[in-house]
């Protein structure tokens, strides 16, 4: 019985070291932040932020290819990138986790496409937009933070729910 006890500590320790793998820095959150914000932003017509006296760039597209980017890494480093086995299988928190990332990407960019449709090239839409955006990448930040968290706990309890 006492090499049960023992075997159970080292598979608790693999865990640990395992889930402290999955942490993502400060930065990460940041740059999920900014990045999600330029990409939406990107949804505005151009002329909306010309009023505001926003420069003319390719804020949508640096913005959705730093998105990208972070995605990549943020599936390198949780492990979500496997191709034998099923995200879902492996971490089911993401099963409820996921959609709500899903809803919230599509969500935003129809919210401020809409803005740009329906209020044209306003100024006040398209404040309503940047703020909008700035709002969206940071509710973007705390659901990559919140995803991680769930990977993370499903490494310490082995992918079983409580």
């Amino acid at each position: 019985m006492d090499e049960y006890r023992m075997g159970m500590e080292v598979v608790a320790r693999q865990r640990q070291a395992a889930a402290a793998r999955v942490r993502l820095g400060w930065w990460f959150p940041v740059l999920s932040a900014v990045s999600w914000a330029l990409a939406v932003g990107g949804d505005f017509p151009a002329a909306g932020y010309r009023r505001l006296g926003i420069p003319d760039l390719p804020y949508g597209q640096v913005g959705g290819l730093l998105f990208l980017a972070l995605v990549a890494v943020f599936s390198v480093r949780s492990g979500v990138n496997r191709w034998d086995v099923s995200p879902f299988a492996l971490y089911p928190s993401l099963r409820w986790r996921f959609p709500a990332f899903v809803l919230m990407c599509l969500g935003s960019m129809a919210v401020v496409f809409g803005l740009g449709w329906l209020g044209g090239s306003s100024s006040g839409a398209a404040w309503a937009a940047v703020v909008f955006a700035v709002v969206a990448g940071g509710v973007m930040a705390l659901l990559l933070t919140w995803m991680t968290a769930g990977i993370r706990g499903d490494i310490l309890t082995g992918g079983q729910r409580r």
